[in-house]
């Protein structure tokens, strides 16, 4: 037996009188004891939310194609930049457990309650928070390990772990969490799979989605200028957030019957609070082109005569690319026809291309908040919206900027002059409000006409 293989013995049994908190970071294979599930049983006694999340990094198959101790170095090195990363997006407290359950399948396990009591962080910042995660490690690992850069690829996926119950199994619900976000990460069939898509069918007979609407703010009045429509699952699913949601929708085949669900309800809302001002629906391009949806949004506008086409823009999201140019055209003229308008959204991300915006021509483009985020710090990220933003004017579209959560970035925005912002800094995504019920947005409006006149000057 050689001293190095001496030394981890010794280390092991170090860690074996060690108690489960002090091993949450990729605790060692107990025979008789398993940290990971200790941790998460103690903590759904406590109740409250918890969140899974899968970090699956994939090397284009070429686990096989590499000796071992390079394939060791380079699992360590993901381990040493996931926690790294975790650690300074989430906090150590908000973290319950980080383990590794196959070759490169690291699952980060989420105290949602403590994030909720703290007023920090929601499902869509938790969303925003993963994604730094994700990316962050994707840069960390293609600086450590350079040669790998071209073939490496994180596929990430959350879902939330059931905590409702009194009787439950916490290594299956483990399980069950790692095979339902595996399936949200990669599409491939898993024995969970059929379960999920089972729940997905029940949700849409019941129509079991809830709408929410985060205001689009005019940069120049202050005034809100719109409203976005977000979509939420059942709360106790793991179909809850919508990334989740809409992402195995289209892996189900799925996808255009949740989004005639989505506008059906949304314009129920939007009635029911009398809303006079612009709403904005995503749609995806498959979509858009299905030969019934057009009839299905006209027909529930008639359901709800107050509303009219001339209120309602599309967004079409950028992550879907269109195949046919050509087509898509005919289809929007038909429905400008009506009096419906668009957006596309994404703007800076994805399959964006400013050619590709300059055929479609829509009435507004919407800057992906992956530009946004930090340009007051990252000068190219100022110079690409700077470049947006005069390509926009030149096709007469309206600007909006999403993703807006800090005052550092809402100056860049008012010093360039873009016409509209939207993010936390200006206010959270929750119910619709009649207009009376919109006092909160007085203080918004004046805080964007000062901050508006102090970068003026």
């Amino acid at each position: 037996m050689n001293i190095q293989t001496l030394i981890d013995r010794f280390f092991l049994a170090l860690k074996l009188v060690l108690p489960d908190r002090s091993l949450k970071y990729f605790p060692p294979d107990f025979t008789f004891r398993r940290p990971i599930t200790s941790l998460l049983n103690k903590r759904m006694r406590q109740g409250g939310d918890i969140y899974l999340t899968l970090f699956r990094l994939d090397f284009a198959n070429l686990e096989q194609e590499v000796p071992d101790e390079v394939w060791k170095e380079l699992e360590e090195c993901s381990r040493r930049h996931l926690r790294m990363s975790t650690v300074n997006v989430l906090g150590d407290q908000r973290i319950i457990a980080i383990d590794q359950f196959a070759k490169m399948d690291f699952v980060l396990l989420i105290d949602g309650q403590y994030a909720k009591e703290k007023g920090a962080m929601i499902p869509g910042e938790l969303k925003q928070r993963l994604e730094s995660i994700r990316t962050d490690l994707e840069i960390g690992l293609a600086g450590s390990m350079p040669e790998w850069r071209t073939c490496l690829k994180v596929l990430s996926a959350c879902v939330s772990v059931q905590t409702s119950m009194d009787d439950y199994n916490v290594e299956k619900l483990l399980t069950e969490g790692y095979q339902s976000a595996l399936a949200m990460a990669t599409g491939v069939i898993t024995p969970n799979m059929e379960a999920l898509r089972s729940q997905l069918e029940t949700l849409l007979d019941k129509g079991s989605i809830t709408v929410l609407a985060q205001p689009i703010m005019n940069l120049t009045s202050g005034d809100v200028y719109g409203w976005e429509i977000l979509t939420r699952g059942p709360e106790d699913s793991v179909l809850h957030l919508p990334d989740e949601l809409f992402q195995f929708a289209s892996q189900s085949g799925m996808l255009s019957r949740l989004e005639f669900l989505v506008v059906k309800r949304a314009l129920e809302e939007i009635a029911s609070r009398k809303v006079k001002e612009p709403v904005f629906l995503n749609v995806t391009a498959v979509t858009l082109t299905h030969p019934l949806f057009l009839s299905h949004v006209l027909q529930c506008l008639e359901r709800h005569p107050p509303l009219c086409p001339q209120q309602i823009y599309f967004e079409i999201t950028e992550r879907h690319q269109i195949s046919n140019i050509g087509a898509m055209i005919e289809i929007l003229r038909n429905y400008r026809g009506h009096g419906f308008r668009f957006a596309v959204d994404d703007t800076g991300s994805g399959y964006s291309s400013l050619q590709w915006i300059g055929e479609l021509v829509p009435e507004l483009i919407k800057i992906d908040r992956s530009v946004i985020q930090h340009v007051d710090q990252i000068a190219i990220k100022e110079t690409l919206l700077r470049a947006i933003v005069t390509a926009a004017r030149e096709m007469k579209c309206v600007v909006i900027a999403e993703g807006v959560e800090r005052e550092e970035e809402a100056d860049v925005l008012f010093r360039l002059d873009v016409e509209m912002g939207q993010g936390f800094y200006f206010a959270r995504p929750n119910v619709l409000l009649h207009e009376h019920e919109r006092q909160m947005f007085q203080e918004t409006k004046v805080r964007i006409q000062n901050r508006r006149g102090l970068v003026a000057y």
